[in-house]
């Protein structure tokens, strides 16, 4: 994409620089073009991910949960074992 297009997702059937597109169709477009597409109800805006190359967050991975262990198929062995005074 074009550091000078925006990314857009349709809601419904449209046609743009000649060429038909549907609902759920992505096209890039100028800012001007976006404004208006946007005006008229056509078209939501998408969020783009950051780059792959972006730093994640130390501090957000430490606090990411690691993942969940697959429960077993017998659930009494997923439950903590009685404490026994």
């Amino acid at each position: 994409m074009n550091p000078q297009t925006t990314r857009l997702v349709l809601k419904r059937p449209h046609t743009h620089a000649g060429k038909s597109f549907q609902i759920g169709d992505r096209i890039d477009v100028d800012p001007h073009t976006a404004t208006w597409l946007l005006s008229q109800d056509v078209v939501f805006a998408v969020a783009e991910p950051p780059a792959s190359d972006t730093p994640l967050d130390p501090v957000l991975d430490e606090l990411r949960p690691e993942p969940s262990k697959p429960l077993s198929k017998s659930p009494s062995k997923d439950l903590p074992k009685e404490i026994k005074p």
